[in-house]
């Protein structure tokens, strides 16, 4: 950091804790990009710092706030059902983030009353009964939330995403015994999730091998080992992503304790589901719901079908496709009133409709996506494509008839199929065993489902390049058109994958950056082989000597 930049950085602090004076704007108008970065990092930091000093507070007015106190309770004096919501009142914040200050401010106090209980503790003397319920398997995410490396939103996805040890188990890591199943697919999961977010950082490569010993409890020290991994990828993630990879840890865990259990977690997100219309004064009808995953996919993939020219769907298909993505692109409407004309169509004319009538293309139809071997075994889980939560392989099974299932079968480079260079266009068939293979976009850091994407020749058709799933990859249309017309490049090797080279004016060094699948069975797939092969797991598309770095760096 300059001497310019470091004292720009002490005067606003400065100004953030003088209370008295109104807040001085900093002048960043002359700072340099770097330290303009910089300078916003710092304050990141500063954020973090005085957001865990809130959550210890909010834990004390939750505490000082308990059921058993009833009206005496410092909630209830002020005039606060909850405290929560005296939280929220005194923060000015919304209620998600008030539970999440109190929520973690109880891992930080439950954490330090246990480190100072054991200090002080004398011989023969039981211990005082604890203010708060103690987690130790959060204790990585307590320590980084204290050394100011994971906001209060990151560790409450963690800790909501991650649940309890299932009833029965040991609550405290270190007192459980040695022939506990250590975490396997779990962590696995956690770090291809990452890997499909972002590139990983350093340390987050090691997998443990599937244990043979299968646990029917989740313990605690599984649910350890998935936060320490969380915490690892945090850094390189969005909140959003960070719950999603919690979640999808736990449900692993659970399928692994239990196979059953996959299929009850399913059961009880379809009982959730709900459609309200609410006719409002001026005649308009507000529709609201929730979907499960899986009635989820086939609304989605409906709509998108319907709009994905103006989301960025493929391109390089067939003539007439073509027309109608003009079409689409020309309408007068907006994207937002052709999907809801579009669910109204479906709802008028229900499933008698030609394909070619509504949305042109095939008609839409749930994507499962398992991996051969579970399917084999009745057992794991599967995938609804563009959801984030898992189903149970009951499911995929029921859809093989009606909607179709796409076995994952891997070949030592991690492709699906090949059909040659007949033709330069991608079929369905090929656009499926991508999807299956990549999982979406796969730039590093990029969100989009494969119904976004276009499928991209890594060696251009005019140049020799062959139209199969070798050399085809996923991208959406902004980092298709980014590839083509911003000097990035495609690379592709047998062992580390693909990696994207950045143009100089980006990276003067054009460091690779790691590419790995954004599939969630693919991977799966590729563990399976692995340990079958005795060769060492690692995430897919990283290989060991990629700089860990994102487009951002």
């Amino acid at each position: 950091m300059s001497n310019s930049n470091a004292l720009l950085t002490l005067t606003l602090v400065a100004s953030l804790v003088e209370t008295e004076q109104p807040f001085a704007a900093p002048a960043v108008d002359g700072l340099s990009d770097n330290e303009l970065i910089s300078l916003q990092r710092v304050l990141a930091e500063v954020r973090r710092r005085a957001d865990a000093a809130a959550a210890l507070v909010a834990a004390a007015v939750a505490y000082r706030s308990r059921h058993e106190l009833g009206h005496d309770g410092l909630a209830q004096r002020l005039g606060a059902r909850t405290p929560q919501k005296l939280v929220q009142t005194l923060t000015g914040g919304s209620a998600r983030d008030a539970a999440a200050l109190v929520r973690v401010g109880s891992l930080l106090d439950a954490q330090a009353e246990a480190q100072s209980r054991v200090a002080d503790e004398a011989p023969g003397v039981a211990p005082a009964e604890s203010r708060q319920p103690r987690r130790p398997w959060l204790d990585c995410v307590t320590d980084a939330v204290s050394r100011a490396q994971l906001t209060i939103e990151q560790a409450s996805a963690i800790q909501v995403g991650l649940g309890e040890p299932d009833a029965g188990a040991c609550t405290h890591p270190e007192h459980e015994s040695a022939t506990a199943a250590p975490l396997s697919e779990a962590g696995a999961a956690i770090a291809d999730g990452q890997s499909r977010d972002a590139a990983e950082p350093a340390g987050s490569d090691a997998i443990s091998p599937r244990p043979t010993h299968v646990c029917t409890v989740v313990t605690a020290t599984q649910l350890a080992e998935a936060a320490r991994a969380l915490v690892a990828c945090a850094p390189a993630v969005t909140v959003e992503q960070l719950a999603a990879r919690a979640r999808e840890a736990r449900a692993v865990l659970d399928a692994d304790a239990d196979v059953e259990r996959a299929a009850e977690a399913e059961q009880a997100r379809r009982d959730r589901r709900y459609l309200y219309l609410t006719q409002q004064p001026d005649g308009m009808t507000r529709l609201s719901g929730l979907l499960d995953p899986e009635s989820a996919a086939l609304v989605r993939s409906a709509i998108d079908g319907a709009t994905s020219p103006r989301r960025g769907g493929p391109r390089f298909v067939s003539e007439s496709e073509i027309e109608r993505a003009e079409r689409i692109i020309n309408d007068t409407r907006t994207t937002e009133q052709i999907a809801v004309d579009a669910l109204v169509e479906l709802v008028r004319i229900g499933g008698h409709v030609a394909p070619t009538e509504l949305i042109g293309v095939a008609p839409p139809a749930v994507q499962v996506i398992v991996a051969e071997r579970d399917l084999r075994a009745r057992a794991g889980l599967a995938r609804v494509e563009g959801q984030s939560e898992p189903v149970s392989v009951a499911t995929a099974e029921r859809h093989r008839c009606a909607a179709g299932t796409l076995a994952v079968v891997v070949d030592d480079a991690g492709d699906v199929l090949n059909l040659g260079r007949e033709t330069r266009l991608y079929t369905r068939r090929q656009r499926l065993a991508l999807a299956a293979r990549d999982g979406g976009c796969r730039f590093p850091g990029c969100e989009r489902p494969p119904s976004w994407t276009e499928a991209h020749h890594i060696t251009e058709w005019i140049h020799g390049g062959r139209t199969d799933v070798a050399n085809g990859i996923l991208l959406c249309r902004h980092h298709h058109m980014l590839l083509h017309n911003n000097g990035w490049q495609i690379e592709r090797h047998l062992t580390a994958g693909f990696a994207f080279r950045p143009p100089p004016g980006v990276d003067p060094s054009r460091s690779p950056i790691p590419a790995p699948t954004k599939s969630r069975v693919l991977p799966r797939a590729i563990r399976v082989r692995e340990r079958r092969s005795g060769s060492e797991p690692g995430p897919m598309g990283a290989g060991p000597n990629a700089r860990r770095r994102t487009p951002s760096d």
